[in-house]
């Protein structure tokens, strides 16, 4: 009888422990589970982060590019007035297509015309990594080729001569765009209020209206 409970006491003894043994096991399983999904999530969301930031970072230095027009920019020489625009110089308009948002919707004053063709172009500025897709505008006199041809058509490759912002003068140039003049410099002070364009170089003449009078 006294080794019969004796064995019981074993038996029952050696259960309790697997159990715990089991249930420790189970619990550190459960707790690699979580923490490995933990970690899982974390380096997703990094991740995405990081994804994030690339690509805010790569339109925000795009959007730099643009604010980086210069200001203050000389009469062109050599170019040939246009004959009958339909703003003369002098002439206030509203900007109706901007290609920077603090240009949009402004009043200008036109200060130049000229008779030229206007080509949109895609280049990578100098010390830069990112293309410029699209910029309008420059104009024939502006660029050059090989052939020594004005008649520039949409895929032809060109090198800029133009120097509207920085490292754009020299760089080759790819024509994604072609639109004949007149082309337009204008003078405006920005919507940020922030400094006024002087001979801001070049918008079309659908990009513009006539100014709203007072």
């Amino acid at each position: 009888m006294r080794k019969r409970k004796v064995l019981t006491f074993v038996t029952l003894f050696t259960s309790v422990a697997l159990l715990g043994a089991c249930s420790s096991n189970d619990n550190e399983q459960e707790g690699q589970q979580a923490s490995s999904t933990a970690e899982s999530t974390e380096m997703s969301h990094m991740d995405d982060s990081d994804h994030h930031m690339e690509d805010s970072s790569g339109h925000m230095d795009h959007g730099d590019m643009e604010m980086e027009h210069n200001r203050n920019e000389d009469e062109p020489e050599d170019m040939q007035d246009a004959s009958d625009p339909e703003y003369p110089v002098g002439d206030e308009v509203e900007v109706t297509d901007a290609h920077m948002d603090i240009m949009e919707g402004v009043t200008a004053t036109i200060s130049g015309a000229y008779d030229t063709t206007l080509y949109q172009v895609t280049f990578t500025p100098e010390d830069s990594d990112e293309p410029m897709e699209d910029h309008k505008w420059v104009v024939a006199e502006e660029m050059e080729s090989d052939d020594d041809n004005e008649d520039y058509e949409e895929g032809d490759e060109v090198t800029l001569t133009a120097d509207h912002m920085a490292g754009m003068q020299g760089q080759t140039a790819e024509i994604t765009g072609v639109h004949e003049g007149p082309a337009y410099m204008i003078d405006f002070e920005p919507a940020d209020g922030s400094e006024a364009f002087t001979n801001h170089k070049w918008v079309t003449e659908d990009e513009l209206g006539p100014a709203e009078e007072e």
